[in-house]
């Protein structure tokens, strides 16, 4: 499980990284302000907890960029959570 949720946030990272032309370090400083937060996730002998892929999948969601595709794990994550992004009123 800990290798699909792994393999989910990396998808994600890289998909945003290519839409916003950021690279890897880019956007782990802008989502953990931890320019090596994704290659600690890449490392798979390292951990991280449910709550941290929660937070960043949160955070991708909340913050994708408009016309661009979002990658299947991050849906799949939309779609088991509920997930609806709140408008600003």
């Amino acid at each position: 499980m800990e290798n699909e949720l792994r393999e989910a946030l990396l998808e994600a990272a890289m998909a945003y990284g290519k839409a916003m032309n950021l690279a890897i370090s880019g956007v782990s400083r802008r989502i953990k302000n931890n320019p090596h937060f994704f290659g600690g996730v890449a490392d798979p002998t390292k951990s991280f907890t449910a709550r941290t892929f929660d937070e960043v999948m949160l955070w991708f969601a909340d913050n994708w960029p408009e016309g661009t595709e979002r990658p299947f794990g991050l849906m799949k994550w939309i779609n088991a959570t509920g997930y609806k992004r709140e408008v600003a009123a």
